[in-house]
């Protein structure tokens, strides 16, 4: 929001804070409203002045020269060269002495062209940085002041504070607005604002009828006809005030519509009464498809639930949000009608974000305006048109107010004000904090008020808000510093801050770099990738029966709710490794979203992506980042202090899923999750050279029980026996089925199971392979004997041979 100094001069003393920007910058901040930045328009203005060309000849030794003989207001004539034609003698004209320094960090100097001295530039717009282009100097009116600096001819003399204003505060978006809160800070009086005007004996309605059909999204609207305008360009002082705050100027009345809506914080909007078919305003929600054109020029398909703004046959205006092209006002407009609305909040944005369109009005509709200063807003617009276009206007404005809307009394003790602020507050203080802030009180004594807030305030509703407003006007350097009283023990940490934390400490030491992503994907790309959701069923994933698509998304790159987190981490892989990364890993715990018979549900997903090589650092080997990714998972697992899983092969149809190298998690009774090497299909795609592994787990079904607390036992002080086992069984067999039924053949005994070895090649036939493994053998309670561990060994063997062939 951009508010000009000298605009809002007009409204409260601010004369000082022209010279000291930075007290008024520390005053708004400290109130609650953030400055960004401070610009002064006249910086690139000093030294260029209004001058007036006194005589006129041809360079001597240039054609398409002239040299002028200036009148700047000092002493002597300025020799100027210029090389524009469209300046004569006894034109006033802006010129830049020598010293000046225009946009574009243009240095003017004393010089000379062609062997003849130039004292200065008589300067064009786009010379002065208010147009890219244009054609000649600039030429000013006959009745302009020779010799005064042009930063004060044109308003340009001014200071631009760019403020952030938070969305509860939507009486800051304008001039006065501002300035009611500056009166309340500063304990200073407000100016009174000039609305009369004269009524003619004409009434509105004998002229145009206006029907309120929706009253829910509208709850007041106010029409005005005024006859006989004249439109044409505004006023110098008009176009001013608007291209300080960047509002282009159109014409007088545009203008005038904006200049009321930066003034007061009130939209309004203008018709030309020819183009309003039937002499009618209806506001009513549109209950059929409708083709309407903006002001602009763009086209929208509007749905049945928008509220318009319609005559007869046809939408002439978005209500809060645009106007039509087929009712503005133009050069041709002799009498319109002009209106001023208030429309509920929610409406507003809804339809300005469906459509897409986002304008200075639908900006303050949708964080509210006041409902009750709307009069003074027509009766304001009214007195300027009558001023500037001439306009006869009606003795009688309609006013369609059917409910009206009071603000409810707010009762706070001061006792109560003490204890949340935290130091004691003094009554009379605290109830002339709220005079000055516009409330009315209703009723006071000793212990207590009771307050109407401004209608401007809707942010004030409760006895906290109050509070709040305290201490922000008296001052947040007034809560004392205390450090709160240590008498209880300190709360546990939330469950899932612990297993969160867990779990980015340990795969940020695993050598994994967190991505966070959307919780949205493309539908197109989630579908191309896993296909039908129902797969992941299979992997103990929370699967709806529909996609959970977005009504409203920010795009059509985000239009769904993502199922699975490996949509988001694959872009993750394709912007790393077209940018170079040629190797890397990356990890993500989001949240991922079914629709089923019970609703909508989201559980929250562990993901896993690796690719590139893997060297191991003695061998100088590289191994299948899917095993890579499975040994990391082992050893979070181990992490998390959980017994006992198990990897079991998945013949998954998914997409992107490799055949024949996906496993599923086996963990506490169900599947968990899955592993898995990227499909050769998607890599040949996307032109992918590496391997790529991904893994998905749900964490909520990890997490269980999660910090679990350890189990201790005794060490053993009998020795441990290793022996080795090499079974050549059908590739068929995965290598954990053998490994799981060792370790139940003889729980008490066997400590440790582990694959040391994998063998397949030319001793042995295609379709066996040999797997090694290394079983640990102890007792608690004795040595173990050799007859024990050959019986052992034996059986091992035994029952391997004839489960496994």
């Amino acid at each position: 929001m951009k508010i000009s100094l000298n605009w809002l001069s007009n409204y409260i003393d601010v004369e000082e804070f022209k010279k000291d920007t930075e007290q008024l910058s520390v005053i708004l901040t400290s109130a609650g409203l953030e400055v960004d930045g401070i610009e002064d328009m006249a910086k690139d203005l000093n030294h260029v002045v209004v001058g007036q060309i006194k005589t006129l000849d041809s360079h001597p030794d240039a054609d398409k020269l002239t040299l002028c003989q200036v009148d700047v207001g000092q002493e002597g004539l300025q020799q100027i060269i210029c090389g524009a034609k469209n300046h004569k003698a006894g034109d006033r004209v802006v010129v830049a002495l020598p010293g000046a320094v225009l946009p574009g960090n243009f240095k003017i100097k004393k010089s000379k062209i062609r062997g003849v001295e130039s004292l200065g530039m008589l300067c064009s717009d786009s010379e002065l940085g208010f147009a890219e282009d244009s054609e000649g100097i600039r030429i000013l009116p006959e009745d302009a002041p020779v010799g005064q600096a042009f930063a004060d001819y044109s308003g340009l003399d001014d200071i631009v504070f760019n403020l952030s204003v938070t969305s509860n505060r939507a009486d800051c978006l304008s001039h006065l607005g501002l300035a009611r809160e500056l009166s309340c800070i500063l304990n200073r009086p407000l100016k009174n604002i000039e609305n009369s005007y004269e009524k003619y004996n004409f009434k509105t309605s004998d002229t145009i009828k206006v029907e309120l059909k929706d009253n829910e999204k509208c709850p007041r609207y106010m029409a005005l006809l005024i006859k006989d305008v004249k439109v044409e360009e505004s006023p110098a002082w008009l176009k001013s005030y608007l291209k300080n705050v960047d509002v282009n100027s159109v014409n007088n009345v545009v203008d005038i519509t904006n200049y009321v809506m930066l003034e007061y914080g009130q939209p309004m909007h203008a018709f030309d009464l020819k183009h309003l078919e039937g002499s009618q305003i209806n506001i009513q929600s549109l209950t059929e498809k409708t083709e309407f054109v903006s002001l602009d020029g763009t086209k929208y398909e509007l749905d049945n639930n928008e509220l318009a703004i319609c005559d007869s046959r046809k939408v002439v205006a978005l209500a809060g949000i645009v106007g039509g092209q087929n009712s503005g006002i133009s050069e041709s407009t002799q009498n319109l009608v002009l209106e001023v609305a208030h429309f509920k909040q929610k409406p507003v944005r809804k339809t300005s974000r469906a459509l897409g369109i986002d304008t200075d009005s639908s900006y303050r509709f949708s964080r509210g305006t006041d409902i009750n200063e709307m009069p003074s807003v027509v009766a304001r617009a009214a007195h300027l048109i009558e001023g500037l276009c001439g306009g006869k206007v009606s003795g009688e404005v309609i006013d369609c107010y059917p409910n009206k809307i009071t603000k409810k009394d707010i009762t706070v003790e001061f006792a109560y004000v003490s204890e949340r602020l935290g130091y004691s507050i003094n009554g009379t203080e605290f109830v002339g904090w709220m005079k000055r802030l516009g409330c009315e009180v209703i009723k006071q004594d000793e212990a207590s008020v009771t307050v109407q807030a401004p209608s401007w305030r809707h942010d004030i509703e409760i006895k906290e808000d109050l509070v709040e407003e305290h201490c922000r006007l008296n001052g947040y350097d007034k809560i004392p510093e205390t450090l709160p009283p240590l008498s209880y023990e300190p709360l546990k940490h939330d469950a899932s801050y612990l297993q969160n934390k867990h779990t980015y400490q340990f795969f940020a030491k695993q050598g994994f770099h967190q991505a966070v992503n959307y919780n949205f994907v493309n539908k197109s790309t989630n579908s191309e990738f896993i296909g039908d959701v129902q797969a992941f069923k299979d992997c103990g994933f929370i699967v709806g029966d529909q996609e959970v698509l977005l009504q409203n998304p920010l795009s059509e790159e985000y239009n769904m709710m993502r199922p699975s987190l490996f949509a988001s981490l694959f872009k993750n892989v394709l912007t790393n490794y077209r940018s170079g990364l040629n190797s890397s890993k990356i990890f993500e715990l989001g949240r991922v979203f079914a629709d089923g018979e019970t609703g909508y549900k989201e559980s929250n997903h562990i993901g896993l992506v690796s690719w590139g090589k893997t060297v191991n650092l003695w061998t100088q080997t590289s191994s299948p980042q899917v095993l890579h990714l499975k040994a990391v998972m082992e050893n979070f697992l181990t992490s998390l202090k959980a017994k006992s899983w198990s990897w079991k092969k998945w013949d998954s149809k998914v997409a992107f899923m490799h055949p024949a190298r996906t496993a599923t998690l086996f963990f506490q009774g169900k599947n968990v999750g899955y592993i898995t090497e990227l499909h050769p299909k998607i890599k040949q795609d996307y032109k992918i050279r590496e391997d790529v592994a991904f893994a998905e787990f749900n964490s909520d079904l990890l997490m269980q029980g999660f910090p679990r607390k350890p189990k201790v036992t005794e060490v053993s002080k009998y020795p441990a026996v290793e022996r080795d086992f090499s079974f050549v069984v059908d590739k068929a067999v995965v290598s954990d089925e053998i490994k799981t039924f060792i370790q139940k053949s003889e729980k008490k005994l066997i400590v440790k199971v582990e694959v040391i070895d994998s063998y397949s090649g030319e001793k042995l036939p295609a379709d066996k392979h040999s797997l090694t493994y290394r079983v640990l053998f102890q007792d608690k309670e004795k040595t173990l004997t050799e007859d024990i561990i050959k019986k052992m060994h034996s059986e091992i063997l035994n029952k391997v041979q004839e489960k496994f062939q």
